[in-house]
């Protein structure tokens, strides 16, 4: 079976084709910085003929926010669209180009299954004492509690970091950190998500890119009193124009923070201690929310590629049994999949790297529904 897997964003559009179920990936592009998710869609066709790649079986599509409806995977129609569809006010910046998407593929490819996949669905085991906020009932009731996001790769890292010990998932307690442009920490207590740093939206927990992460929710009517902002100013300001960019003064780009720091640049080391300080304090939350941990990986584009972050994260969390090996931590350089160990010998917790692999996880979870 082959399978089309979309991932549309409101300024790029992402599309892997794999064969399943071997699981071999035929052809892999991102288009950026694009006019319309609707164009970059329909462009697709022509591109997996240049790739001899035009047979599409079905499409898989990476939705960021199902709600409390969506527990796993569900085969596309009317009903599930117009449930998709109620979630844009807790995703107002993810699920639109999903749908845009959805619906343009839906034409492209007349009668194709069309799965869609969410970020959330794996946080969906999370006890209430995770995702209630104290807030009041009616609140409540209209949806307002913690959700969780980047489902599909913490369920990838549980997974691989399985196969790396050689042991179930359900014999270990995972801290699995996605450290990217969106970047967030979930706590997996022997094979199951008990806790997240994102909550009802992508904008809760770490400092990202351009956002901001925890912030006192006063900040909205302070700014509204002193700086005339309104709710919806703030809110793209934090989303936007937030985390390590207004930090640093020079943008989102650790790779340049890390430059500029390395230079004695006051504002990129604040970035950096920031950064390091938030992550590490939810590991450490985390460690105490599941009664200790016995794994700690790290992935995205921050997680995979900087050791001086991973350094800075992990500085501090000896007392929990994290104890890094430097060499080992400098010397990765991933070249594919592989999870290369780097705590030290007499370290309690294994500390792991690697690629996370979520447009392979959304073709594996398409052919298994569509192969009951």
């Amino acid at each position: 079976m082959r399978i089309l897997v979309i991932n549309a964003g409101s300024s790029s559009v992402k599309l892997s084709v794999f064969d399943m179920p071997s699981g071999e990936q035929r052809f892999e592009h991102e288009m950026e910085k694009i006019a319309s998710v609707e164009e970059a869609v329909a462009a697709i066709p022509a591109l997996l003929r240049e790739k001899n790649a035009a047979q599409v079986d079905a499409v898989g599509h990476r939705v960021a926010h199902g709600g409390m409806k969506f527990r796993d995977a569900v085969t596309l129609n009317a009903e599930v669209m117009a449930d998709i569809k109620d979630c844009v006010p807790l995703a107002p910046l993810h699920n639109p180009p999903a749908i845009a998407g959805i619906a343009i593929a839906a034409e492209t490819w007349p009668g194709v299954p069309q799965i869609a996949v969410f970020d959330t669905a794996f946080h969906q085991a999370m006890p209430a004492r995770a995702t209630t906020y104290a807030v009041p009932e009616r609140w409540r009731d209209a949806g307002v509690r913690r959700y969780g996001f980047h489902g599909t790769s913490h369920q990838y890292m549980m997974e691989r970091v399985a196969a790396e010990l050689a042991m179930p998932a359900s014999q270990f307690r995972l801290i699995s950190c996605h450290l990217g442009n969106g970047a967030s920490v979930c706590a997996i207590n022997r094979g199951v998500s008990v806790d997240t740093s994102m909550g009802m939206t992508a904008l809760e927990g770490l400092v990202m890119g351009t956002r901001s992460g925890d912030v006192d929710p006063g900040v909205f009517a302070y700014l509204n009193r002193t700086q005339a902002l309104s709710p919806a100013e703030v809110e793209d300001a934090l989303y936007h124009r937030s985390g390590l960019a207004a930090l640093s003064g020079i943008g989102n780009d650790l790779r340049d923070i890390e430059r500029r720091a390395a230079q004695k640049d006051a504002r990129a080391e604040l970035a950096i201690d920031v950064y390091a300080y938030r992550a590490r304090k939810y590991i450490g939350a985390y460690a105490a929310a599941m009664g200790g941990v016995e794994a700690l990986s790290f992935t995205a584009g921050i997680g995979e590629n900087s050791a001086l972050m991973r350094r800075r994260i992990c500085e501090g969390l000896e007392c929990l049994g994290i104890v890094l090996d430097h060499d080992a931590n400098a010397a990765v350089k991933l070249e594919g999949f592989e999870a290369p160990q780097i705590q030290t010998a007499d370290s309690r917790v294994k500390v792991l790297v690697t690629r996370t692999r979520e447009q392979w996880m959304i073709a594996r979870e398409t052919h298994r529904l569509l192969s009951g």
